[in-house]
């Protein structure tokens, strides 16, 4: 579906043009605004340990949750072809896990450095995801989605029981300071040296497990369901069912990023959803596909676009072609415009590829 491919090139979009691959184009247009409304557009872009929800706090559960809703798509397909039964799809789920976890480790990594004494491990959304379809698939394939709710739910709710029960050593539970909490505890215990400071998923896993689950229950709705329209109701009750939970449980488990609280996944879940139910409104019921191409284009190969990003610096490319221009502007412009070049880089290989039918897939 083309509504799917524009969702996850809308995450694609907003992690590239935050802080990879060269082209941090929000946080450069933030820098033209000397001002009290540049200040708070300028927040909207840093990976801070806060309460709250920022728009770039949106790109990797959003990037989470459509990995979990193509899972019954591409599995009941799969299915349905025949070819080497139950034992090969499994074979398949198992390849894919671990092919995801070692792009993870070369994106976050840096894997093809060779540095393994100082390798942060488990510290890229790729590997996250690379957990989460694991679980995921399995659960699809076995379970219906009575189970696969009950099951998110859970795990939501154990993951807020641990941070409000489990002490930490010399600290009270129900701790969610950036100093010391339930989740830097065990990253440090499990990963030791190989922890990245500021990065605490160990624990989270239960929660982007879930994240993924949820990202899978919308899915069952898009494939089992037959009108646009009453996918778009369901869709947007759904999502409106979730931000309202999110926020109802803010109070006591805060909407924390940096810790993946349940309730952040959610709201994050929530949202993306009801903009899940607007594209398939807009593209799918309507037709608007042309409006949505650019963002299809990023869709369609995403994980090459985020390796891509993340292992080139496409502001030296682009500047092959803007870099006169550039030199010429104050510093704040001369940042946007390079970024912009490389943002444009990077779209127009993706749309060679697109043209040329030309997909990675893991």
């Amino acid at each position: 579906m083309a509504s799917i491919d524009a969702l996850r090139g809308l995450a694609m979009l907003l992690i590239i043009s935050i802080d990879i691959g060269g082209a941090p184009v929000l946080p450069a247009l933030a820098k033209l605004w000397d001002s009290r409304f540049g200040s708070s557009f300028a927040e909207q872009f840093r990976y801070d340990f806060v309460e709250g929800l920022r728009v770039c706090f949106l790109a990797m559960p959003m990037f989470l949750f459509v990995v979990g809703l193509v899972i019954p798509i591409s599995l009941n397909r799969r299915r349905a072809q025949g070819v080497g039964g139950e034992r090969r799809i499994y074979l398949q789920i198992v390849r894919r896990s671990l092919i995801l976890f070692l792009l993870g480790l070369i994106a976050g990594g840096h894997l093809l450095e060779l540095k393994f004494a100082h390798m942060p491990l488990y510290n890229n959304v790729l590997e996250y995801i690379a957990v989460g379809y694991l679980v995921c698939a399995v659960m699809v394939l076995n379970t219906a989605w009575p189970f696969q709710l009950v099951l998110a739910l859970a795990l939501l709710t154990g993951y807020w029981l641990l941070f409000q029960f489990v002490p930490v050593p010399g600290w009270d539970g129900g701790i969610y300071s950036a100093d010391m909490n339930l989740a830097i505890y065990v990253d440090n215990a499990v990963l030791g040296p190989f922890h990245r400071p500021g990065s605490w998923q160990v624990l989270a896993t239960i929660s982007f497990i879930a994240n993924v689950l949820l990202g899978v229950l919308m899915g069952q709705v898009l494939e089992h369901t037959g009108a646009a329209k009453r996918k778009i109701a369901l869709l947007s009750a759904a999502g409106t069912a979730m931000l309202a939970a999110g926020l109802v449980w803010a109070p006591w488990f805060p909407v924390i990023r940096s810790l993946w609280t349940s309730s952040y996944v959610l709201v994050t879940c929530g949202l993306t959803t009801l903009l899940l139910a607007a594209f398939v409104l807009l593209i799918d019921l309507l037709g608007y596909r042309r409006t949505a191409c650019a963002l299809v284009v990023l869709g369609a190969n995403s994980i090459a676009i985020y390796m891509m990003a993340h292992l080139f610096d496409f502001r030296l490319i682009g500047n092959i072609v803007v870099g006169g221009i550039s030199e010429l502007c104050a510093p704040d412009v001369r940042d946007l415009i390079q970024a912009c070049a490389a943002l444009t880089v990077m779209w127009l290989i993706m749309y060679w590829m697109y043209r040329t039918e030309t997909f990675v897939r893991v």
